[in-house]
């Protein structure tokens, strides 16, 4: 009778995966609507712009009424701007030409500030000790003119502060004094200055790094307000990035916070009015928050017990008791504000609202061990439905694909941008357990993490991604048997990889424009580096040719026992559309199960919504076939793209 019960309750589970309406791929291909969202100085207001809007709007909500949407009109696009301590809005507006445009809180005090013609010009910093003025960088139109000026914001006066410079980013403290920079330097990487008001001083220098690919992991955090230290990511003389002071006046650097498992980010942290460091940010899948202050600690973590443990700091008001925090659980992103003084927790919208009724997939975060005892974080990614206890693993096995990353280099962003997170809901959503995998080689996780990939594509690399698959089985997660890999860039090398070095563990591969003739691929202008041959293989030597010729599926044709579907775009300008040519071709003449079209008018990582859609179209149905789990009929989905078949119309229906 128990047995039966069981069996029951699969069945019914089953069947509610099942009956989860169908999320069209039109609802997940669009970009982002609001954006550039900021919490007002007073925290009373939240402002954001709109891409289904014209450009010269920006929208506001009160956030004791965050029902009602209400817009500030500019004449002109919205090019850059901030909103001022006392809750003006200060932008840069391009209509017949481009001004400086300073409007009150209640649109009713619109005012141009006169300054000579320009070209561009960038509001670089704002101060509650200084409400009057504002720093920014301009391009004149003459020359004479470029530099970082002081502008009076009532008299509309301004004074320059600096002749142009070459830092990437600058920082102020709260007398709007500059204070630090960052410049890449002459060894390919980074260096953090301070500024004492007269002199430039290198404090930290960094060689090229991979992070570097992804925005960089050494970066400064904040200034103090009274300019005298400098909070900044460092990881000079230790394998993983953390936060440090510097003193500005001496050049003394002291250790704050370090995390045994993961870099410190220079993203991410709460900041206190004072401009000191209140909470540091590291992720292993899921966020690891290292606070520095008691008082924002307790209050955090009260706010994300409301929030089921997937709060995240976005912003604070000026005086630090109202934050600006978001819900990010791998679907569009849920806003709220949380009142410290009373603890109240006020939901606001949420920023993809395409989605808005439809059942969404829920996500957990494991840790794997690898066959060589290092820890590998993972999330998995559930239909709806399909957990009924809440601990990441199905009531019962589910068709699995795990994702692949970019780089393999792009750690970190994967686990929380929309443009990765939408195509495991999209894969949830048609009754597959997805699985977004971390792995040896990538950047986020130290130094040494990074280079123990080192030559290892097609080797530990590889059993990283095999260890994570046979762990999914075991958890009851992956149904064996049913169980693929899809992956971009990198990713797309890694799942032909899977397919040629693991055929038994895999029913079928996505690989999207990724490199599978390595020999070959290590030598075009791209990849024609020290970094490449360090990282990779050197196809200069003997030794490091047969690595690369070892490393490379498209010699190994002869093990593929599973489909493969391939696409890329003809203006790819990383890896090349001959790769993928030479590859499907090589597939196809083996007598193998290969699906390949491609884009004419596409780039790496493609970049319209038609492509997305049209590509899930047929991946959809390809996977169906494969792996067992459901898919959207193609209607019109297929016009949406601009594509040609080369090979695969007789291996899958309705292609055109």
């Amino acid at each position: 009778m128990k047995l039966q019960l069981l069996l029951l309750f699969a069945i019914c589970q089953l069947y509610l995966v099942a009956q989860a309406p169908l999320i069209p791929r039109d609802s997940l291909f669009q970009e982002k609507d609001p954006f550039a969202i900021t919490l007002s100085p007073d925290g009373r207001r939240v402002y954001y712009q709109r891409r289904s809007v014209q450009a010269g709007r920006l929208f506001f909500i009160e956030t004791q009424r965050p029902a009602r949407e209400q817009s500030l009109p500019f004449d002109g696009a919205l090019l850059n701007w901030k909103l001022t301590p006392e809750g003006s809005i200060l932008a840069v507006v391009q209509s017949s030409g481009k001004q400086l445009v300073l409007m009150g809180p209640d649109g009713r005090r619109k005012r141009e500030i006169y300054l000579f013609p320009f070209q561009q010009l960038r509001i670089e910093a704002l101060s509650p000790q200084r409400p009057e003025e504002a720093v920014v960088s301009i391009v004149g139109e003459k020359d004479s003119l470029n530099g970082i000026y002081r502008i009076h914001l009532g008299t509309g006066k301004y004074q320059k502060m600096s002749p142009p410079l070459d830092f990437q980013q600058i920082y102020f403290d709260q007398q709007l004094r500059l204070r630090a920079g960052r410049l890449l330097n002459d060894i390919n990487g980074y260096s953090i200055y301070t500024y004492d008001g007269a002199v430039w001083k290198e404090r930290l220098r960094y060689p090229f790094e991979e992070s570097q690919f992804i925005g960089g992991f050494q970066d400064v955090v904040s200034v103090s307000a009274d300019g005298q230290t400098v909070y900044a990511t460092d990881n000079t003389g230790r394998d993983k990035t953390a936060l440090v002071a510097i003193d500005a006046p001496t050049g003394a650097i002291r250790l704050i916070v370090a995390d045994g498992k993961a870099d410190i980010l220079p993203f991410g942290a709460m900041i206190a009015p004072d401009g000191r460091p209140q909470m540091v940010l590291s992720v292993f899948a899921n966020a690891r928050r290292h606070f520095l202050d008691a008082a924002a600690q307790a209050d955090f973590d009260y706010a994300n017990r409301l929030l089921q443990g997937n709060a995240s700091f976005a912003e604070a008001s000026v005086d630090g008791r109202t934050w600006l925090l978001r819900k990010l659980e791998g679907g569009p992103v849920t806003y709220y504000l949380f009142n410290r003084g009373n603890r109240q927790l006020t939901h606001l919208f949420n920023d993809y609202p395409a989605l808005d009724g439809y059942p969404l997939a829920s996500r957990q975060a494991f840790s794997v061990v690898a066959r060589d005892g290092y820890e590998l974080p993972v999330h998995v990614y559930l239909p709806p439905g399909a957990d009924t206890n809440g601990d990441g693993v199905p009531e019962q096995p589910l068709p699995t694909l795990l994702y692949m990353h970019g780089g393999p280099w792009a750690g970190v962003i994967h686990w929380n941008q929309w443009f990765h997170t939408r195509n495991f809901q999209l894969l949830a959503n048609r009754g597959y357990a997805v699985i977004n995998t971390e792995f040896r080689g990538s950047t986020g996780l130290g130094k040494h993490f990074t280079s123990l990939g080192d030559q290892q594509w097609g080797e530990a690399m590889l059993h990283d991604k095999e260890d994570i698959t046979r762990w999914a089985i075991r958890q009851g997660i992956a149904r064996e048997g049913r169980i693929g890999m899809w992956g971009w860039s990198y990713g797309g090398y890694a799942t032909a990889a899977a397919l040629a070095f693991a055929p038994e563990l895999y029913a079928c591969g996505v690989s999207m424009y990724g490199p599978a003739d390595l020999d070959a691929f290590s030598r075009i202008p791209f990849t024609d580096n020290a970094l490449w041959r360090t990282r990779v293989g050197d196809p200069y030597t003997a030794d490091g040719a047969r690595l690369l010729q070892r490393h490379s599926p498209i010699n190994y044709v002869q093990n593929f026992q599973s489909p493969l579907l391939l696409t890329t775009g003809s203006k790819d300008g990383r890896v090349p559309k001959k790769q993928v040519d030479d590859f499907a071709d090589a597939l196809n003449s083996a007598g193998k199960k290969v699906i390949y079209f491609y884009y004419p008018e596409e780039v790496h990582d493609y970049r319209k919504a038609g492509s997305w859609i049209s590509f899930w179209a047929i991946a959809e149905q390809f996977l169906a076939e494969n792996l067992g789990g459901r898919f959207q009929p193609v209607g019109r989905d297929l016009e949406k793209g601009d594509y040609k078949v080369v090979f695969g119309r007789k291996w899958i229906g309705q292609l055109e």
